[in-house]
């Protein structure tokens, strides 16, 4: 298979779902030679921060240089994005050479009768092993799929992870976690193996957490200042910038602090405070609060397509754009909250440009408008998302925020880089 061929067969894996497990991973890991033994790994779970976590320290690592390989999901503007070293996506040959393999034994496994086949998670995950492995990573930063017990993450052996951290917990895929805190919180738990940091949670959570082998918990940054440009903040009296938006960042922040310390500790010595304020400045995150300056406007984009993504963009708007005269363009899956989104979004909303998200997904113009015209005075139908944001680029505002879906901010990029 050459590489479209490669990503529109991972495509057609995508629809047979989710399967939670370790067993069809094994098989398929075991027919590969077992890529992920020997590699050195810090894993990192929960429902919000992970890729934010993930971003600064691999960022962290690679300015200290290290070679770093990073595997997370889910990608939004290249599928590449899944599989990185030194935060670069790798190449589209590369991508092609290791779906091949895994998709091979796939294959194999078929015609031979395996009593479960992997999904394309699995296949992904064991690719993104081979990967690592050949490319001699001096560590790896393993971002788990869904849950952490039984994701497809944690086949690595248990020497082998250096340290955990948990990100914010909230409900989230009840229908394979649970339906309680406690019960969510024990599956993200399931990584741990010694060290863990994570910040002070929910009791419920905590009940969990205190259980692991070392417990090292974050604490509370304090913000200095807060604009378009960024935040800067104190952690345990040194000075950090970020240049990320929202407050929630200072909390992710915080974590890669303290995991840069305890690699530190573990023989990664080349890491200082320097190296990781400079890194966590340098820190961006794609599509996820992700600032661009176009026609000397700020545009955001952001993926947030659930209420509680709605509610962090809301926070970040007030936070840094405070006086700012603010438009927006939206698009929306037709199978998500759109009503939740939009009522989370309520009392920072203005002109909104609407399209349909470019998908089969994409809830068409008119239903979406049906749905905006309660929340916005003045809502505008487009053809397309680039039409939409380009009549956003030529209205008096200062700001422009693209939200609603991941998959609406391809389409947004592209048009800002026909902008200049």
């Amino acid at each position: 298979m050459n590489y479209t061929e490669c990503t529109s067969y991972m495509d057609n894996m995508s629809k047979f779902g989710t399967k939670l497990g370790l067993d069809t991973i094994r098989a398929l890991l075991d027919r590969l030679d077992n890529p992920q033994k020997g590699l050195k790994y810090v894993h990192v779970a929960g429902t919000n921060g992970k890729g934010s976590v993930c971003a600064y320290l691999t960022k962290i690592l690679s300015i200290a240089g290290y070679k770093v390989g990073t595997f997370n999901s889910p990608a939004v503007f290249s599928y590449n994005e899944r599989f990185l070293i030194n935060g670069r996506p790798v190449d589209d040959d590369k991508v092609t050479k290791y779906i091949n393999l895994v998709a091979e034994q796939r294959e194999l496994m078929a015609k031979q009768g395996a009593e479960a086949l992997p999904t394309s998670f699995e296949m992904e995950t064991a690719a993104a092993f081979l990967l690592f492995r050949d490319e001699n990573c001096d560590i790896v930063i393993l971002e788990t799929g869904m849950g952490g017990r039984l994701d497809a993450t944690n086949v690595v052996d248990p020497e082998d992870k250096l340290l955990s951290i948990i990100t914010s917990i909230a409900f989230d895929h009840t229908e394979y976690l649970g339906n309680t805190l406690s019960a969510i919180a024990q599956e993200k738990f399931g990584i741990v193996t010694n060290t863990l940091i994570t910040f002070e949670q929910n009791p419920e959570i905590m009940e969990v957490f205190n259980k692991a082998p070392k417990l090292i918990l974050a604490k509370e940054p304090k913000m200095t200042i807060a604009t378009l440009s960024g935040i800067a903040f104190t952690y345990r009296g040194h000075f950090y910038r970020l240049s990320m938006l929202g407050e929630h960042q200072m909390q992710n922040a915080s974590l890669a602090i303290e995991a840069a310390k305890k690699l530190k500790k573990l023989g990664y010595s080349n890491i200082n405070k320097k190296v990781v304020q400079e890194a966590l400045y340098k820190t961006n995150w794609p599509g996820r609060l992700e600032k661009f300056s176009v026609k000397g406007k700020i545009v955001i984009l952001d993926g947030a397509h659930n209420p509680s993504g709605a509610r962090t963009l809301r926070n970040a708007i007030k936070l840094h754009c405070s006086n700012t005269k603010i438009s927006y363009v939206f698009g929306a899956f037709k199978d998500k909250d759109i009503d939740g989104v939009l009522t989370a979004m309520k009392d920072v909303l203005t002109t909104m440009y609407i399209a349909k998200a470019p998908t089969p997904r994409g809830l068409d113009v008119d239903s979406l408008k049906t749905y905006c015209d309660k929340y916005s005075n003045n809502v505008i139908t487009n053809a397309s998302i680039k039409e939409a944001l380009n009549k956003a680029l030529e209205d008096d505002s200062k700001v422009v925020v693209v939200f609603g879906s991941l998959s609406i901010l391809k389409e947004a990029l592209e048009t800002i880089k026909e902008n200049g």
